[in-house]
C-alpha cells in the first residue's frame, strides 16, 4: 500500500512517517503541498491514500482534493483537520473525501488502525466507527 502524506508542517509528517512505519506500512511517502500531489498523480503516481492537511499554502485543501479524485477517483483521502477547524463535515462528501481525522488526537495506535480498516474494508466509507471519535468517516 502505497500512502503519501501532504502537510507543509515537516515535523508532523516526520512523526506521521515514523508511526506509519513502525506499524508496518514500508511505502510511506510525502508532499508539503497539494498543487505538487495534483502533479505527481498527473505524472503516473498513484497511491493508495492520500493522508492531507486541509489547510493548504497555496490553494484550498477542498479543490485539491477534488481534483485527486477526478484523476484518481479510487485513491482514499484522509483529511487532517484543526480541533478547531471550521472545516463543514457535512460538505465533505460532494468533495469526494472519505475521512477525517483531528490532528492533534492523532496518535500510534488510530492512524494505522485506520489505515488497517479501510484496506481490510472493515470500514468502508459508507459507516461510520463508533468506538473511534477521532477519525470519523464522511458518507
Amino acid at each position: 500500500m502505497f500512502i503519501l502524506i501532504v502537510d507543509n508542517n515537516s515535523f508532523f509528517v516526520s512523526v506521521l512517517q515514523k508511526v506509519l512505519l513502525n506499524a508496518g506500512f514500508n511505502s510511506v511517502d510525502s508532499l508539503d503541498n497539494g498543487l505538487d500531489c495534483v502533479f505527481e498523480i498527473k505524472r503516473g503516481d498513484s497511491p493508495d491514500v492520500i493522508i492531507i492537511d486541509e489547510e493548504q499554502c497555496y490553494v484550498n485543501g477542498l479543490d485539491i482534493i477534488k481534483n485527486i479524485k477526478n484523476l484518481q477517483a479510487e485513491t482514499k483521502i484522509i483529511i487532517l483537520t484543526r480541533e478547531d477547524s471550521e472545516l463543514n463535515i457535512n460538505l465533505l462528501p460532494e468533495n469526494r473525501s472519505d475521512y477525517f481525522m483531528v490532528k492533534s488526537r492523532i496518535n500510534a495506535d488510530n492512524l494505522p488502525q485506520l489505515l488497517y480498516a479501510i484496506f481490510t474494508e472493515k470500514i468502508s466509507s459508507t459507516k461510520i466507527p463508533i468506538k473511534n471519535k477521532v477519525f470519523s468517516s464522511l458518507r
